[in-house]
């Protein structure tokens, strides 16, 4: 195996993407479930596909890019998830190629190889998770363009103007798609200012190629006059960087142990009999740098799920390579490859099966839960998500950490005439409403409480004469 990648060779590439649909295959065949963030994604794809604007006819505090990108989504493919993830797969594979394309590029090792694509792509299946089409996916791609345009500015021969605003560019937009990696930023600076000699007047220009689309996006904002709703919606609930855990950090440990094992002692050889070109080691100690920025940005990140350390990929990819390379026996160095590909899918196939006691998706994957109703749109006033499986959603309210305020505080005038024109253009079928949030609002709105009556969920809409 190692000797088949070692080769410089882009036709390997295909032998890699035939393996990872071979890896991949049993997920497809046994159908993974449904999780949060996906259930999540089929809810907001579904009201922008509608025509929704963000965060003012829509509230929810997901970047605009990923919200667009969610509607794209269900306007290609629905509620598909089989689709989903053989998209999801080939852009891994994109990522992956790229990586090993990029590093072959850059000279970044004593010899041409794309072992680095396929520790990737290993690494890459440490969960099924990694497999769900979510905005994460997207905003690591333009990380990576990132980190491309870094090794341009750290190599002497390349200092563009271009390259520099490019490389703030890419963080930009990665950031409207996931507003964790706001961290690369600071990251790609302080990597600039160890690394290069980089002018003040370059950093303006970084800095500047940042801002440009968050500038752009506040402009469009600006023209409809609903700058408030973005600064409430989106950048006020984001610049918190809370975390919802969808696993916990000892499963976290767990699935990556074997990965975390071999890193510490490429590490530690690498640090003793490793014998790099000033640049490479220039190239080595960024990728150390570049690995502590993404794990900072792993624990600001808003779901603490297995993508989420889609991120560390690289460098760990980087740093295992480097380690086989310095293996001078062949047989040696394969014998240790098969065992970091063996454990680690020995590890994910159990963990998906739940075989493994210490790591578990309970609060990550939908289990069969009773829903009363299907094909319904609702509203539904409390944190439960399930409520969505088979059904829309009415209204614009949706992520309840925003519309908690509104609903437990029916005295405001402002929230009692969002709610009654939230209503006017989306009537709900049925309001989920399990703290009976709305009679305060059914008391100041006599002519929508008339078109409601009481039942066991909440409330459902009379019909047509009644």
């Amino acid at each position: 195996m190692l000797r088949l990648f070692r080769i410089n060779d882009p036709y390997r590439l295909i032998m890699l993407l035939i393996m990872m649909v071979l890896v991949a295959l049993p997920y497809f065949i046994a159908t993974t479930p449904l999780t949060y963030p996906e259930l999540k994604s089929f809810v907001i794809g579904e009201k922008v596909a509608e025509g929704h604007a963000l965060y003012s006819e829509f509230i929810d505090s997901t970047p605009p890019l990923a919200s667009l990108f969610y509607g794209l989504c269900d306007l290609l493919f629905g509620r598909s998830l089989a689709v989903r993830h053989i998209i999801a797969l080939l852009i891994l594979f994109t990522q992956s190629a790229y990586l090993g394309v990029m590093f072959v590029n850059k000279k970044v090792f004593a010899e041409n190889t794309y072992i680095p694509s396929l520790l990737f792509s290993l690494l890459a299946f440490i969960s099924f998770d990694f497999l769900s089409l979510m905005p994460e996916l997207l905003a690591f791609g333009f990380i990576l363009l990132t980190l491309n345009n870094l090794f341009k500015e750290i190599e002497f021969r390349v200092q563009r103007d271009e390259t520099i605003f490019a490389l703030g560019l890419f963080t930009g937009l990665a950031s409207l798609f996931s507003f964790s990696y706001i961290i690369y930023l600071p990251g790609a600076i302080i990597i600039l200012i160890v690394f290069t000699r980089t002018t003040l007047r370059k950093y303006f220009l970084l800095t500047f190629g940042f801002l440009l689309p968050h500038l752009l996006l506040v402009c469009i904002y600006f023209l409809s006059n609903t700058i408030p709703e973005l600064w409430y919606h989106f950048y006020l609930p984001n610049l918190k960087f809370s975390t919802h855990a969808f696993i916990n950090f000892t499963g976290l440990l767990v699935l990556c142990a074997l990965p975390l094992f071999y890193l510490f002692v490429s590490l530690f050889i690498l640090n003793r009999d490793a014998r790099l070109t000033k640049y490479q080691a220039q190239i080595f100690l960024a990728m150390f740098l570049w690995f502590i920025v993404a794990l900072i940005q792993f624990f600001l990140a808003e779901d603490l799920r297995p993508q989420s350390l889609l991120p560390l990929v690289p460098p760990v990819s980087f740093f295992l390579t480097h380690f086989l390379l310095l293996i001078r026996r062949k047989k040696i160095a394969e014998f240790n490859l098969w065992v970091l590909i063996l454990g680690v899918l020995s590890v994910a196939y159990l963990a998906r099966y739940d075989k493994i006691k210490s790591i578990s998706y309970e609060n990550l994957v939908l289990r069969q839960t009773h829903v009363p109703v299907k094909n319904t749109r609702l509203l539904v006033l409390a944190h439960q998500p399930y409520w969505f499986i088979h059904n829309s959603l009415a209204t614009s309210f949706y992520e309840w950490d925003l519309c908690q305020p509104i609903f437990e505080q029916p005295d405001y005038y402002e929230h009692v005439l969002n709610v009654s024109r939230a209503f006017e253009h989306d009537m709900p079928e049925i309001i989920i409403d399990p703290e009976n949030l709305m009679k305060g609002f059914f008391e100041r709105l006599p002519s929508l409480q008339k078109k409601y009556k009481k039942s066991p969920e909440g409330y459902r809409l009379k019909e047509i004469g009644q």
